[in-house]
């Protein structure tokens, strides 16, 4: 157990550090304005999820795709951030979807026959559990708004650097839920070297493995230990601030600017969004998908 938890710690780790570096390069996306990119990616997103067919949903795909592109990050990268979301939304949204008892229609494959006058408790199944058209239109749907949501997430994410997107997100009405993500970022790597340090520590004086029991008394106990020592790690990072002059005011060395590419930007996204409503409510409300 705990050399998974400390693989899945470097692996977070890795993806951490990726980001920034990807954050870094000299692309298009990377030298816009912190607070444009978060204001016109959070409008994506919502027109998105406003969107009833799957060629306007795909349309913001091709756009999130093309836009990480042209700010050097290949395809590979972004999708290896983005797909671990689409096997979940299948199976906890989509799949149910796709099924008669949530989206009655037109049967395309028989999964089981009941058979009539079946109950669950007190819910009545159908005669026979299928999956309809209108039902994988429906999960397809789904899908699609998930994946489109979450690419336009990950294009942010990888061409914006943590600070510069936690300073754009703060104003007055969140500077201290802001305030809050800025230090657990920070020392949630010091806290995760802390307990690969104490696993390591622990693997060099083992000679002989412990029983289950005592393994699991041991990883209890370094629960408490680092809940105490990342307290006292707490207190001592506030009078250091104190010490420096905190008044309960972040402070950033970036400063935003917006110019020509920040508009021109701004207009593609407004363009799109509205382009995209117009053809998904008028050219394709007939279409079924």
């Amino acid at each position: 157990m705990v050399p998974r938890m400390l693989a899945q710690t470097a692996r977070f780790l890795e993806e951490a550090v990726f980001a920034e570096r990807t954050a870094r390069r000299p692309g298009f996306l990377q030298g816009l304005d912190a607070r444009v990119k978060l204001l016109t990616t959070v409008g994506l997103i919502v027109a998105a999820a406003f969107l009833h067919h799957l060629p306007t949903l795909w349309l913001m795909g091709a756009f999130a795709i093309s836009a990480t592109a042209l700010s050097r990050i290949r395809v590979h990268e972004l999708f290896n951030r983005a797909w671990w979301t689409l096997p979940a939304a299948f199976v906890l949204v989509a799949a149910p979807a796709a099924l008669n008892v949530v989206t009655p229609g037109e049967a395309l494959l028989r999964l089981a026959y009941f058979g009539s006058g079946a109950h669950l408790g007190p819910l009545r199944l159908p005669a026979e559990l299928t999956v309809t058209r209108q039902g994988l239109a429906s999960a397809g749907l789904v899908v699609s708004r998930i994946g489109v949501g979450v690419l336009l997430a990950v294009m942010l994410t990888l061409t914006t650097r943590w600070q510069d997107l936690l300073k754009a997100a703060s104003t007055g009405a969140t500077a201290a839920f802001v305030m809050v993500l800025a230090m657990m970022y920070r020392y949630v790597f010091v806290l995760l070297r802390v307990v690969e340090d104490m696993h390591l520590a622990k693997r060099a004086r083992t000679i002989v493995p412990d029983s289950a029991v005592a393994e699991r008394r041991w990883v209890g106990g370094r629960v408490g230990a680092l809940f105490v020592r990342s307290r006292r790690l707490t207190e001592r990072v506030y009078d250091a601030m104190v010490a420096r002059g905190y008044s309960g005011e972040a402070k950033a060395l970036v400063r935003f600017h917006f110019g020509l590419r920040e508009a021109a930007w701004t207009a593609c996204c407004v363009g799109l969004s509205a382009a995209a409503l117009v053809g998904d409510r008028v050219l394709l409300a007939g279409l079924p998908w």
